[in-house]
């Protein structure tokens, strides 16, 4: 009983850090939508671009067009399917319809944003195919937060010491990389990427607040 009392008090804890995520990104993300519906983040994403163009070589831009792949929706979608079949085939149905719920809805709350904000795209660099859709927020960093970031959450559950923080680590790194190649290939702006983080917080934070 006492065991019980304490996993249930963890969980309110763990609930409610969840909660003030998702008031901390959802604040966030309303602030810089307005500050980018005014223009007055042009000089910033400008500023990111050119930088991060300046540093541009052959070798790195091979490695940020494979990085960027790993975040494309067919990456993704294999990526976040094949864990689901595996996670059914494992009977661990709970986290199984958590990655279904959690990257449908991004699906959906994405294709929302985009038609809300309809924000035009920078000019590509390095031959980058420019994207028809809309660019506030970012697809690559939203789905892929949501992707990689919950993944490794069920992952590291199962795992002990450090090979858990390994797991964490890497998808963190791995999700950071995939936004800043975003901006690097000049595909998107970088409040756009700044965008995509925060709303993938709010949707990840909302699931996690209320699960039971």
């Amino acid at each position: 009983m006492a065991g019980n009392g304490i996993r249930c008090n963890v969980d309110r804890r763990f609930q409610w850090s969840a909660v003030i995520a998702l008031a901390f990104a959802l604040l966030s993300f309303v602030v810089l939508s307005a500050a980018v519906g005014r223009g007055k983040t042009n000089g910033f994403d400008e500023a990111c671009r050119t930088g991060l163009n300046s540093i541009a070589s052959p070798a790195l831009t091979l490695v940020m067009q494979g990085v960027t792949t790993l975040g494309s929706q067919a990456a993704l979608l294999g990526v976040s399917g094949f864990a689901v079949i595996l996670l059914f085939l494992s009977r661990s149905w709970r986290e199984g319809w958590l990655v279904v719920i959690a990257m449908a809805g991004a699906e959906l709350l994405l294709a929302m944003l985009k038609l809300e904000f309809h924000r035009q795209r920078p000019e590509p660099f390095f031959g980058a195919i420019a994207s028809t859709s809309y660019s506030f927020p970012s697809g690559h960093t939203m789905l892929s937060f949501c992707c990689y970031g919950l993944l490794a959450a069920v992952a590291s559950a199962r795992l002990r010491g450090r090979a858990r923080w390994w797991v964490r680590i890497g998808a963190a790194v791995l999700v950071l990389m995939i936004g800043i190649s975003r901006v690097y290939l000049g595909t998107h702006h970088a409040t756009d990427v700044i965008a995509g983080y925060l709303v993938a917080t709010v949707w990840l934070a909302a699931l996690v607040a209320i699960a039971k």
